[in-house]
């Protein structure tokens, strides 16, 4: 059986209310019987001396026997004891009628203490009744000498029955005690009890998450304060919960919003947490890594060494490392710490593929405008100082010289105002006035204005453009940007003899316009960074054309700017296609 508060209180309380009554019980009637002990003695005492100054005027002979025998008759009936009067000798002084010499036998020495002037008393047993009795002998004197003795005889029965009787009220005392106390202490210790059990209920439903539990106070003693300060335990903690919750939720919050991979770890290389970007870029799976080896989780030995590292010597480490998939990560690691003390890390995980990308493109950038200005000026600057220094021995030299410094001053002008260009769509600074555009006659429009080139190359220029064809949302002169700066590139990569077709159809809610030409075509690995500034597939085909690398980067931006989208398909040795889509007007 469950032991609990309530039975240990009821039994204590039982257990002390029945050792009390077993005490009392045991002690009380010894007590009594005692106290009356004593009484009888002192009471026999006293009027044994009264008697023996009776039986020293017998013995002085102002008594005769007679009179003596009589007074010693009253004597005995008045005080429920026999009275035996003896001279030193031990001889019988006196009788009364009904002696039957009852009474307890004094020792020798008893009998000397007697006789020296000493009251003798004794309690014990009759011979033969088996009655309980109390013998008291008293000294008789006359001049200061002891001269005899009176005995007094008292049974004790009145006494014995009395103390029976308050063993019989102390038993039925106890028994209603007894369940007195049971009803009493049933109370008190439910009083006790039940307070200590709704907070017992109370607290497991804490323990599991219900903080809104509150116990009712019905005393204003310990129990009751003891209540007050759970329900103002309970409030708190529900309020620190709370309070965690929230900054918990906005700590996931932020870790998920993060761009950045989060990963932590203990001392011992256990994980602890991972946001979803880092799961991600370290390409570890949903389920929980608290607990498990962080270096058998993750795919990269570097990686869970920095870890590591930072964790065991307790100082930031640093790192870049290239991923399975062909991402560059860049990790910091920081050790986490608590009173000095180190007790794990955590590392920022980013991905700087782009980064790097883009810095890379920087630094080209900056190398091919240095490149691309300096070539020009360097041609210009050296046909200057050839005329300067009179090198041209004839008017037809002179005339090259200033030809080529004007193609180059030209080539210069177009580079700069393309860069111009560029910067301004890029940075949102270009602005244009939208308007509908009737693709068929632009068309017609930019492939006359290049007729001369078309010619030249010997190329056939084709337009498959619908008469009816709805009217686009654009602005007139960027679009026309487009399709000749799409139409010089497939001129440049066109041969002799080839062939450029100008399409134009309904694509849904779009027109699609693709220029395709059955040039040199585009190896795969360089389509996808075609649309970058300053990439030439053929740089010294390229430079020896006049081109900057900037056209289709332009291309790009216009098309952005017009809310479409453009695209690439080719193959090298057979020719390529550009293509790009524009709003219809009247969608719009």
């Amino acid at each position: 059986m469950k032991s609990n508060i309530f039975t240990k209180l009821l039994t204590t309380y039982l257990v002390i209310i029945l050792i009390t009554l077993l005490v009392v019980g045991l002690l009380l009637p010894q007590l009594i019987q005692n106290y009356y002990y004593n009484a009888r003695e002192r009471e026999l005492a006293v009027k044994g001396q009264e008697i023996a100054g009776i039986f020293t005027n017998f013995m002085l002979g102002f008594q005769d026997q007679r009179t003596t025998d009589d007074l010693l008759f009253a004597l005995e009936r008045f005080l429920d004891a026999h009275v035996i009067p003896v001279d030193r000798n031990t001889l019988l002084l006196a009788s009364s009628d009904g002696f039957n010499h009852i009474g307890l036998r004094l020792t020798p020495f008893e009998l000397d203490d007697v006789l020296r002037g000493e009251i003798v008393s004794k309690r014990g047993f009759h011979d033969h009744t088996r009655e309980q009795l109390i013998t008291v002998a008293v000294p008789m004197w006359i001049m200061d000498q002891v001269v005899g003795a009176i005995f007094l005889h008292a049974p004790l029965t009145g006494i014995a029955g009395t103390v029976s009787q308050v063993r019989v009220l102390i038993v039925y005392a106890a028994v209603l005690a007894t369940f007195l106390s049971m009803l009493v202490g049933f109370y008190m210790s439910k009083s006790i009890s039940h307070p200590l059990q709704q907070m017992n209920r109370a607290a497991l439903e804490v323990a599991g998450g219900n903080y809104q539990q509150q116990v009712e106070v019905s005393s204003s003693d310990e129990v009751g304060q003891l209540a007050q300060t759970f329900n103002y335990m309970s409030s708190t903690l529900q309020q620190t919960v709370e309070a965690l919750s929230q900054e918990k939720t906005k700590l996931e919050n932020i870790m998920l919003s993060m761009n950045e991979g989060v990963i932590a770890i203990d001392r011992q290389g256990q994980g602890i947490l991972a946001n979803p970007q880092a799961r991600l870029l370290l390409g570890l799976t949903e389920e929980d890594l608290t607990g498990k080896d962080i270096a058998s989780l993750l795919k990269n030995d570097d990686i869970s060494s920095l870890l590591m590292s930072a964790s065991g010597t307790g100082t930031l480490q640093t790192g870049k490392f290239t991923i399975a998939n062909g991402r560059i990560l860049s990790l910091q690691v920081a050790p986490l710490r608590q009173h000095e003390n180190v007790w794990g890390a955590v590392g920022i995980i980013q991905d700087v593929t782009e980064r790097d990308y883009l810095e890379g493109m920087r630094r080209d950038f900056v190398a091919n405008v240095s490149h691309e200005l300096r070539t020009p000026m360097t041609s210009i600057q050296g046909f200057v100082e050839a005329l300067i220094d009179g090198l041209a021995e004839d008017k037809e030299s002179e005339d090259r010289y200033l030809n080529v410094i004007l193609d180059e001053t030209v080539r210069l002008n177009r580079l700069v105002n393309d860069l111009l260009d560029l910067s301004r769509l890029e940075t949102g600074q270009l602005k244009w006035p939208m308007e509908p555009v009737s693709l068929h006659p632009l068309l017609n429009q930019v492939v006359t204005k290049l007729q001369n080139q078309f010619e030249k190359q010997q190329i056939q220029a084709v337009i498959d453009c619908p008469e009816k064809l709805p009217a686009v949302l654009g602005n007139r002169d960027r679009i026309q940007q487009v399709l000749i700066n799409l139409l010089g590139n497939a001129i440049s990569f066109t041969p002799s003899g080839g062939k450029i077709t100008l399409i134009a159809r309904e694509d849904g809610e779009m027109i699609r316009i693709s220029v395709s030409d059955t040039g040199i075509g585009i190896p795969a690995a360089e389509q996808d960074k075609i649309w970058d500034r300053f990439h030439k597939v053929d740089r010294a085909r390229t430079r020896s054309l006049g081109g900057t690398g900037l056209g289709l980067s332009i291309v790009k931006q216009i098309v952005d700017a017009h809310g479409g989208t453009v695209g690439l398909y080719s193959t090298l040795g057979a020719g390529s296609t550009f293509h790009f889509s524009l709003n219809k007007y009247e969608t719009n």
